[in-house]
């Protein structure tokens, strides 16, 4: 744990203290792993939607064993607007779901994991315990805490809906209906042919964010199953749903290596947006010339 996660319902009202029982994982973290003592500090994090918060919290040894943290004054601080990311995932393999959770989680962008049915998808992987609330967010949880971020990650299941379609794709709000000028990069990762090979992810990012400056950049990252999409599919999200084909380069790698590899470079490349966009503005500001300047020049 790089980060003990406290969640909402734990946070007292008054004083923002946590009290942990003793057989709780964060507890054994702090005693056992960390070796903390009353009086010593560890990071923690209080998750919300609004992003959450971090600080430094005092250790207080409890009699029954357990663990009080109190925050440290002035340590408080908001995190900070960050790009965002939703991944769609056709099903995969039970054991590669189960390791991709914490995986997933740990990338400080990735909002919403949606899992959906393909229709090459083996259908005894829609009845994994993997894709159960109380196998998966303990998963998110841990890698959350190891990732060392605060704001939650929502999850959607959606196998007991129709394949892959518009409907589905824009009932779960995934389809641009503004002629692709939202800010929002749609990638549908796809390694090619022997005809063609699409551009890669990066490049889509940078593209497709830099059109909206003023907004923090997203990106929805749809990754296939074992045996890939079909080509309806593909047209689906291409043609009919706004998203552009984008590769990770020639190799074709397992779901679990795709998924990993595309969060690595989306979330890089949308960091890289950001700093564009954050440049841009300094870079007009101190090019615009204030109202006191023109009307002086107007006199003269």
């Amino acid at each position: 744990m790089n980060l003990i996660l406290i969640k909402p319902t734990e946070r007292s009202t008054d004083t923002d203290a946590v009290d942990l029982e003793p057989n709780d994982e964060r507890t054994k973290h702090i005693l056992s792993h960390l070796n903390k003592t009353t009086g010593d500090t560890v990071s923690v994090g209080f998750v919300d939607s609004l992003g959450g918060c971090k600080c430094k919290a005092i250790v207080l040894q409890r009699q029954n064993g357990g663990v009080r943290l109190v925050p440290k004054p002035n340590t408080m601080h908001q995190s900070p607007g960050l790009p965002e990311i939703t991944l769609v995932l056709a099903v995969p393999f039970p054991a590669r779901m189960k390791y991709l959770w914490p995986v997933i989680a740990s990338f400080a962008a990735v909002t919403r994991v949606v899992i959906v049915r393909g229709k090459l998808s083996n259908p005894e992987f829609c009845e994994t315990k993997a894709l159960k609330p109380s196998a998966y967010e303990q998963m998110i949880e841990k890698g959350m805490s190891q990732g060392g971020r605060t704001r939650p990650v929502k999850v959607d299941i959606c196998l007991e809906d129709e394949t892959i379609s518009r409907h589905l794709l824009e009932r779960l709000g995934l389809v641009c209906n503004t002629n692709n000028t939202d800010g929002t990069a749609r990638i549908f990762l796809d390694c090619g042919d022997e005809y063609a090979t699409p551009p890669p992810a990066r490049d889509i990012v940078l593209e497709q964010c830099g059109k909206e400056n003023d907004k923090i950049p997203s990106a929805i990252v749809a990754v296939g199953p074992e045996r890939g999409w079909t080509d309806e599919e593909a047209k689906i999200f291409v043609d009919v749903c706004g998203f552009k084909s984008a590769t990770l380069g020639s190799s074709i790698l397992r779901v679990d290596t795709a998924v990993v590899s595309g969060l690595g470079i989306v979330s890089a490349a949308l960091d890289e947006s950001q700093q564009q966009s954050d440049r841009e503005y300094k870079r007009k500001r101190i090019h615009s010339p204030c109202k006191g300047t023109e009307s002086t020049n107007e006199k003269e």
